[in-house]
């Protein structure tokens, strides 16, 4: 109970001092102000208190009495006084009521149905929250499904087969309410969710894939049109693919498998299995693997990947660096000539965004093994240099030929950055990608996009211009 009421208390001080600031224009309004000053600015809990009692005499059903309903739940003295609140809330101020006469303060709602939602979902009273569901608004269906399903697929080791049922449900509702979304933070404005409903159709092809249920994925993907349907999420993309062949419908995966290259939103599988498709091809479109793959992407593709690398384009001069390597081998970076490029992924073990672009790096140091001038460190930066937990990462995928340092400590400090201070300026934010070359830093880049194979075709851009200058 704690977390919610923490939580809710952030929101009521934030719309306290919202509503403060706006222009009082009914005699109810004027009575909230004047409440939530003495209570939050004044301290007058004797002044509030009367104030409330007049409010609730007056406006028994009104914009107060309804906030004040909302956020009381917070403060329920364990779970059966909760649900109870929440219920209790849902029948005296349903949201139906505020659609139909909508005034500005949707935020209640929002705040309500985000924190109720999520107990339901992680308490697992998923037979409640299906009662909950068709009340939802789509904006607070998206913020449940991403808290819930997405984040369980993402990030947490659990057997969706767990979750799959509910997931989809939430899914089912989203999708009936993606041409109808209704902005809870104005006066009810109606607008499109169906651009941002494509992204979580692919996730839940995922879902429904890793579940045994291929048919329900395929017929998931399919909901998305085809000439965006491989532009939303590469797991999402292997997914289909995975779920396709088990229905043996080779040719589609095939095709399904070169609409993803086409994005550049591939997995290191489907990167795999594009090389092994072009390796049967019997005559050979392309001389090579990487004038095929080339070959495949649309314009608009190229286009964005040029127009994106662009923008991290820089050329500024960096200090010299020694760092150690977990082997224990010394890298200087004065040592390397005026043709080598030198790429720095600044990750940390506790970075989870950090760890999945680990995957799209592999692929990037594969493609350029065999180059000499191209030489690739992953700088463990902002963390203790904890070697054992690091292999168990590079164990646990598969990582080979990526040389690790760990990035040393600045005078006085203990926060084992220095090399990261040095080269990446204005921010902390990891993963940051810097590509070096002839003593100056040429490009920088920060967070990941989610796409290993976009990633590669990023950082292979970026060698690409820097070789040929």
């Amino acid at each position: 109970m704690n977390k919610r009421i923490i939580l809710a208390a952030f929101f009521f001080m934030a719309a306290v001092f919202s509503s403060a600031a706006q222009d009082v224009k009914t005699e109810e309004e004027k009575l909230s102000s004047d409440y939530y000053m003495a209570l939050y600015r004044d301290k007058d809990t004797v002044r509030a208190d009367a104030l409330k009692t007049e409010l609730f005499r007056k406006y028994p059903k009104g914009m107060f009495a309804r906030r004040y309903a909302a956020e009381s739940v917070n403060a329920a003295a364990d779970t059966v006084e909760y649900m109870a609140l929440c219920d209790s809330f849902r029948k005296e101020f349903p949201l139906s009521d505020w659609l139909a006469h909508p005034d500005s303060q949707g935020f209640v709602y929002m705040n309500f149905y985000r924190g109720y939602a999520k107990y339901l979902y992680a308490s697992k009273q998923w037979d409640k929250l299906r009662e909950v569901l068709p009340e939802m608004t789509y904006t607070m269906l998206v913020d449940l499904y991403s808290h819930g399903p997405m984040f369980y697929i993402m990030k947490v080791p659990v057997d969706p087969r767990e979750y799959v049922d509910i997931a989809q449900d939430i899914i089912d509702e989203m999708y009936a309410k993606k041409d109808a979304d209704v902005d809870m933070y104005s006066d009810g404005a109606i607008r499109s969710g169906a651009e941002s409903m494509k992204y979580y159709l692919a996730v839940q092809t995922e879902v429904l894939q890793r579940s045994g249920r291929p048919a329900d994925a395929v017929k998931c993907m399919e909901k998305i049109n085809e000439e965006d349907r491989y532009d939303q999420y590469p797991a999402g993309n292997e997914a289909y693919v995975m779920a396709l062949e088990e229905l043996g419908r080779d040719k589609e995966a095939v095709n399904a498998v070169i609409g993803s290259a086409a994005v550049g939103r591939l997995t290191p599988k489907l990167f795999s299995m594009l090389g092994d498709h072009y390796d049967s091809l019997d005559p050979k479109p392309s001389a090579t693997f990487d004038e095929y793959y080339s070959s495949l992407k649309t314009e608009k593709a190229k286009e964005n990947l040029i127009r994106d690398v662009q923008k991290g384009m820089t050329d500024e001069p960096y200090e010299h660096f020694i760092l150690t390597s977990m082997q224990g081998k010394k890298v200087d970076s004065s040592e390397y000539g005026p043709d080598d490029i030198i790429v720095l992924d600044f990750w940390a073990t506790w970075c989870a965004p950090c760890i999945a672009a680990l995957s799209g790096m592999q692929l990037a140091v594969d493609k350029y093994a065999d180059d000499d001038n191209v030489h690739f460190f992953f700088v463990c930066t902002q963390d203790e240099p904890d070697k054992a937990r690091i292999r168990r990462i590079w164990k646990r995928g598969n990582y080979h030929d990526m040389t690790v340092l760990l990035d040393s400590c600045r005078d006085g400090s203990n926060g084992y950055d220095k090399v990261y201070r040095s080269i990446i300026h204005g921010t902390s934010g990891i993963p940051q990608k810097a590509v070096l070359k002839n003593g100056r830093v040429r490009y920088i880049a920060e967070g990941y996009g989610g796409s290993p194979s976009g990633l590669m075709d990023e950082i292979s851009a970026v060698i690409e211009i820097l070789k040929n200058e």
